[in-house]
């Protein structure tokens, strides 16, 4: 079952949520137009002594039959990449566990090894100030590949229809009946999801995925569920700190007061304001 991923604006009610008495997550602290106690506590804290690794070598254990393309893209990424843990005195497992976990066993993730285990080994070959070189040792049992199966998109709640057609969400998820189920897909389907809602006001709506596995025909049924939240509407739009040159050339394209809030439209009109001003 994937985790449930949380769409990337937050309710704009909790603007208004007391902050006095607990924490706000740090995508709203950055809203507000003065530091929170627990922004004030984190600067006055040292940071942190981090290293930057650098994966030169790469080892796959000839028993366990990785594909050999998941090979490659699995070793480019890890050369590719300079990781920067803490560097404590357990920062190599921690870093091995991380590797595991995210560029080896996703790659076979996306390949439909949908119940792959894989583990990492890192070994210190030189050092030089905070740069380390490492090799590493990766060993995994990919198990079967599962196919995808039905995908199926439905509400939480049946006495609230979907507002957009649920023939219309399942095309935006990249996955096709009988092809290899892709994790990566997946989040990109949920991503499109978001972006569809997103164009219609429905900024917290939130889809929650879950997997159907059947281990004999080796293949998996998605179903996503779709959690709609409620529809907003543009109240005012103001410019701050804009000249009156650019204001009044973008304000006849912005959204209007009582106009159906287009989270796409918004941000194209920030990044075209961006460049404007900038």
């Amino acid at each position: 079952m994937f985790v449930r991923r949380l769409l990337p604006v937050a309710p704009l009610f909790l603007l208004c949520v007391p902050h006095t008495f607990g924490q706000l997550p740090k995508r709203l602290e950055k809203c507000l137009p003065y530091p929170t106690l627990a922004q004030e506590i984190r600067e006055m804290q040292p940071a942190p002594t981090r290293v930057r690794v650098h994966i030169i070598r790469v080892d796959f254990d000839s028993n366990d039959g990785i594909p050999q393309d998941a090979q490659e893209e699995i070793s480019a990424e890890l050369r590719r990449r300079a990781f920067e843990p803490e560097a404590d005195s357990a920062y190599l497992k921690d870093l091995a566990n991380e590797i595991a976990e995210v560029p080896v066993r996703g790659a076979l993730l996306n390949l439909g090894y949908f119940k792959v285990n894989a583990k990492a080994k890192l070994t210190v070959l030189s050092s030089e100030g905070e740069d380390v070189s490492a090799a590493v040792v990766i060993s995994a049992t990919p198990g079967p590949q599962y196919r995808t199966g039905d995908i199926r998109i439905e509400s939480t709640d049946s006495g609230h229809p979907l507002i957009i057609s649920p023939e219309v969400l399942r095309g935006l998820i990249p996955l096709q009946r009988g092809e290899l189920f892709s994790v990566e897909k997946v989040r990109a389907g949920l991503q499109n999801l978001g972006l569809a809602y997103g164009r219609e006001g429905y900024v917290d709506m939130t889809p929650e995925p879950d997997t159907e596995v059947d281990g004999e025909r080796r293949t998996v049924d998605l179903v996503v569920k779709i959690d709609q939240q409620v529809q907003y509407r543009v109240g005012s739009v103001e410019f701050l700190g804009v000249d009156g040159a650019i204001r009044e050339k973008f304000v006849e394209s912005l959204p209007k007061p009582g106009e159906v809030f287009d989270r796409t439209r918004l941000e194209e009109d920030r990044r075209r304001l961006s460049l404007q001003a900038g």
